[in-house]
């Protein structure tokens, strides 16, 4: 299986994770049109959709020991490309919080906290922007492998991860900057992943896959220590070795929905909350019950196109400077 077909698997899956996040607040888009009693959501998305989330950083785990893998590998040409990656289009999304916040839909913030939000840094309390959450665990966990792959191993990371995993069960995820934190063990379950994926491939993509579909769904009533990080390990084996015609009608459209799936991520909520003040309160006429889910189908459309759009006119470019950036560092460190 190619290299390229494997990357083109890991964009598939970013797309089911951002897209399943989306509609799990998808509910934010229909309530201010429609009654509850109208409301026909897809059950297991509706209630578990934020597993996305979990899911997402187990690719992140496997994403980031691809990178820090290869030879061309640096600290400084990683975090420059982190900070590109991440940054850009996060404070544009801020940009879209003060125009809500000045509108009165969105709750009001110091001054203080909105600053200190857009540094992405570790804080106890809710960042300026809800979703933004998962970035302070990104960015503490690419710190985390920054510091331990260049001297002890993406083994040594995962060593590293598993540690402050259990730590956080035990002491029941104490502050401590995200750091000691059971959320390490999903980035650890795409670490995991990484590192057995030769072994892996014997079971092909159809067993691993269908293993964590089952595990996960089985989970949900039955729960015990890791069982997401777990069902998310086994999903992520499956995807990376998925053989699928990803350049093709439907593939390449989640293919595509992957490149953006960053910017999914961040611009679903405004993109729903915009969507039920116009559904609810700018009409002139009141939306029938039988239009619901064609209302929040479309709203999700929408948002994926938009998203597409920030991923060509911002995302791609920044990540293109990310690059000619980092490239100058790498040359003269191989000098």
């Amino acid at each position: 299986m190619g290299q390229e077909q494997k990357l083109e698997g890991l964009q598939a899956a970013r797309a089911l994770a951002a897209l399943s996040v989306a509609y799990f607040h998808s509910y934010v888009a229909v309530r201010g049109a429609y009654p509850e009693s109208a409301w026909l959501p897809i059950p297991g998305l509706a209630r578990w959709g934020f597993l996305g989330v979990n899911f997402f950083f187990a690719i992140s785990g496997y994403v980031i020991c691809l990178v820090t893998s290869r030879p061309s590998f640096t600290v400084a040409g990683f975090a420059t490309k982190r900070v590109f990656r991440l940054y850009p289009m996060y404070w544009v999304t801020l940009i879209a919080v003060i125009g809500l916040i000045a509108w009165g839909k969105y709750a009001p913030q110091t001054l203080g906290h909105f600053i200190y939000s857009m540094t992405l840094l570790p804080q106890q309390g809710a960042p300026t922007y809800d979703v933004s959450w998962t970035l302070e665990r990104e960015l503490v966990f690419y710190t985390l492998a920054a510091l331990c792959v260049p001297f002890i191993g993406i083994t040594g990371l995962a060593l590293v991860l598993g540690a402050l995993a259990f730590a956080g069960w035990y002491l029941g995820n104490p502050w401590s900057f995200h750091i000691v934190s059971t959320t390490q063990a999903d980035f650890l379950a795409g670490v995991l992943v990484f590192l057995l994926r030769k072994p892996l491939t014997r079971f092909g993509s159809a067993v691993p896959f269908a293993a964590g579909v089952v595990l996960l769904a089985w989970t949900r009533e039955h729960d015990f220590l890791f069982s997401a990080p777990i069902s998310m390990a086994l999903i992520l084996a499956g995807m990376v070795t998925l053989e699928l015609p990803w350049r093709q009608r439907p593939f390449v459209w989640l293919v595509k929905a992957g490149d953006a799936s960053y910017s999914i991520y961040l611009t679903h909520y405004i993109v729903f909350l915009t969507a039920s003040i116009i559904g609810g309160q700018w009409l002139p006429f009141a939306l029938p019950g039988w239009s619901c889910e064609i209302w929040r189908f479309t709203v999700m459309l929408i948002c994926c196109l938009i998203s597409y759009s920030t991923w060509i006119a911002i995302e791609r470019p920044m990540i293109r400077l990310s690059e000619r950036l980092s490239r100058p560092r790498l040359l003269a460190q191989r000098a």
